[in-house]
């Protein structure tokens, strides 16, 4: 039993190692990118960017990239120039992957797709064609073959004019950015026709005729209530090439109305904004489709629905540049590059600063508080003594009144008794002058120490004194 464990952990730590040798050893992924209008121009460039890091993020295995550059559709579809190129450009991808078997092709541009299709018997029969970054009228459903797959764009120009005018509702005349080249002819008879039904609202010039230079003079000097549409410039009309974002930053800087586009590569670069074509959204949905691919799934089991317009979003500085409110936005609407307000930039030292006040007003109050509570125990304290004091006073008061009373009562009280022993003194058949005399005379001693008493009750810090009462002197003798 215990050999039979170790034979089967031998055979499967074989099967680990031959696996890994076979991963290790396994050719990496071959994909081919093509370019329609070069790397150095924009907006195209950028979806090449965000695609390839898209696709690198997104698979882990070992993959060779290559990417090459049309370049041909700054010429005339007939010329001969056009044609020699397009073979030259044949005859060197052939020669560069005659031994190099490819996994997958990429192109960017409806350009690049043309190209892809016109010649992917010549140069790539059986490999999967991915058409990325294109317009869905650029590709016909039947034109797609079982190794084919496509995910386009849709881009609703109806819903771009109607962005153009909600925001600018006085709007009276649309300015048209678009080149001279093959692609952009296409797409001039398009938009002319889609923009048919709104000669009634707004008066359109297209720009195809003019050189740069031309274009530039022209959005400087538009009439009022104008704005700009910037839709595509790969050539003008005197055959020079451009790149889109450069020339739309240009003229920006002239324009005298307001500019508009459909796709995000140019946000923040001059256009105002609105419902645009998201390159992040646009370029990582064409890696994940790159993925499928390389896992094996078949190009036509990938039927994707277009790419369609995204959440509008405003520039801010344009809004401001003219004149244009946000009640005016569509609801919903994002609006980026807004100066930060004091609370977003500084809102730590805002709370900081917020927590002291806070806390020195809390210490305030809990002063304030102590020394009213304090205020009140002293009036209290005050009013007790004052209570005790009344208190103290009216017992001595009445203690003194009581003492007054009996100090006054016994001179009072001798007074009487002499005088009714003199009146029986001088009622006898023979009165006794000399007992009369003497009683009067202790009658008129007792009348004089009341009289004392009473005037020192008068004098402050007076004390009742003691003694004036009459005593063993002041006895009569009775007359019997």
């Amino acid at each position: 039993m215990p050999r039979q464990y170790l034979t089967a952990g031998i055979i499967l730590c074989l099967i680990v190692s031959f696996t890994c040798q076979a991963a290790l050893g396994a050719d990496p992924k071959r994909v081919l990118i093509i370019d329609s209008f070069g790397r150095d121009f924009a907006p195209w460039n950028e979806y090449a960017k965000r695609f390839r890091a898209d696709l690198d993020r997104e698979w882990s295995e070992p993959i060779e990239l290559y990417e090459t550059s049309l370049a041909i559709p700054r010429f005339s579809d007939e010329s001969k120039e056009s044609q020699f190129k397009e073979i030259q450009f044949t005859d060197y991808l052939r020669s560069l992957f005659v031994d190099r078997r490819l996994d997958l092709i990429v192109t960017i541009g409806a350009p690049a797709a043309e190209f892809a299709q016109r010649n992917r018997a010549k140069l790539f029969p059986t490999t999967p064609l991915l058409l990325g970054i294109l317009e869905q009228r650029r590709v016909p459903p039947a034109s797609l073959t079982a190794n084919d797959t496509v995910l386009a764009a849709s881009v609703d120009q109806i819903a771009v004019l109607e962005n153009i005018l909600r925001v600018r509702p006085k709007t009276t005349h649309v300015a048209i950015v678009i080149g001279n080249s093959p692609i952009e002819k296409y797409w001039l008879g398009q938009l002319q026709e889609t923009f048919q039904s709104f000669r009634d609202r707004v008066a359109f010039t297209w720009f195809n005729e003019l050189s740069f230079a031309d274009m530039e003079k022209r959005v400087g000097a538009l009439p009022p209530r104008s704005a700009v549409y910037f839709f595509l410039l790969a050539l003008d009309a005197a055959g020079v090439p451009h790149d889109e974002q450069k020339a739309l930053t240009s003229l920006n800087a002239v324009s005298n109305s307001p500019i508009f586009g459909f796709s995000d590569s140019f946000f923040g670069h001059g256009i105002v904004g609105g419902p645009l074509i998201s390159v992040q959204d646009y370029s990582r949905q064409t890696a994940s489709i790159a993925v499928r691919l390389l896992r094996g799934e078949a190009p036509s089991d990938l039927r994707m629905p277009p790419v369609g317009l995204s959440t509008p979003k405003f520039d801010w500085r344009e809004m401001q540049r003219w004149g244009i409110p946000e009640s005016r936005l569509p609801l919903g609407s994002e609006i980026h590059f807004r100066d930060p307000t004091a609370w977003e930039q500084y809102r730590l030292q805002i709370i900081a600063i917020c927590a002291a006040l806070l806390a020195q007003a809390a210490l305030v109050g809990w002063l304030i508080y102590e020394v009213g509570r304090r205020h009140r125990a002293e009036i209290q304290s005050r009013s007790a003594m004052a209570a005790l004091t009344y208190m103290d006073r009216r017992a001595s008061a009445e203690q003194r009144s009581a003492t007054l009373a009996h100090e006054i009562n016994q001179p009072l009280a001798g007074i009487a008794t002499r005088a009714s022993a003199a009146l029986r003194w001088l009622r006898m058949e023979k009165p006794d002058i000399e007992k009369a005399q003497t009683a009067l005379e202790s009658i008129v001693a007792a009348s004089h120490r009341a009289s004392d008493i009473i005037a020192s009750v008068r004098e402050p810090g007076h004390e009742c004194r003691r003694g004036y009462a009459i005593g063993s002197d002041s006895r009569v003798e009775s007359p019997n």
